[in-house]
């Protein structure tokens, strides 16, 4: 009887081990996939936040509401000289309303027009400006 009792631990044990490394490869993967996907989503968010020579971000719009901001441009780009300035607030894409930065990036994402009709805030005045977008924006 004690040698049917060491049979029956050491298969339990060799059950456990074979268990584990399922677990760590199966962890092993996730982890590569999660990875590859994330990515993924960086690279689709960037290219759908591309308006050539501006970087935008969420913030505070006129009245105090969130809104989409002008963080940065490049000093000698298209933006600029269509008379972009930082701080402006981006308040529509192709007259779609926008409030957020996802919302701004899902529409540009959604929607790869060659250009694109830029609706800012600046002093509180409204004023829309196309924008060509690189590669028509794909």
């Amino acid at each position: 009887m004690a040698k049917r009792s060491i049979d029956n631990h050491a298969t339990g044990l060799l059950l456990a081990g074979l268990a584990l490394c399922a677990l760590l490869m199966s962890l092993a993967f996730f982890l590569h996939l999660r990875r590859a996907t994330d990515g993924h989503l960086e690279a689709a968010a960037a290219k759908a936040r591309s308006l050539p020579g501006v970087t935008l971000m969420d913030g505070m719009a006129a009245g105090g509401r969130p809104g989409v901001i002008v963080t940065s441009m490049e000093s000698d780009g298209q933006a600029a000289r269509l008379g972009i300035s930082v701080g402006d607030g981006v308040v529509s894409l192709n007259g779609t309303p926008i409030s957020s930065l996802d919302q701004a990036s899902a529409y540009l994402l959604h929607h790869p027009q060659p250009k694109i009709a830029l609706g800012l805030r600046h002093a509180d005045r409204m004023r829309v400006v196309m924008l060509d977008r690189p590669e028509g924006g794909r």
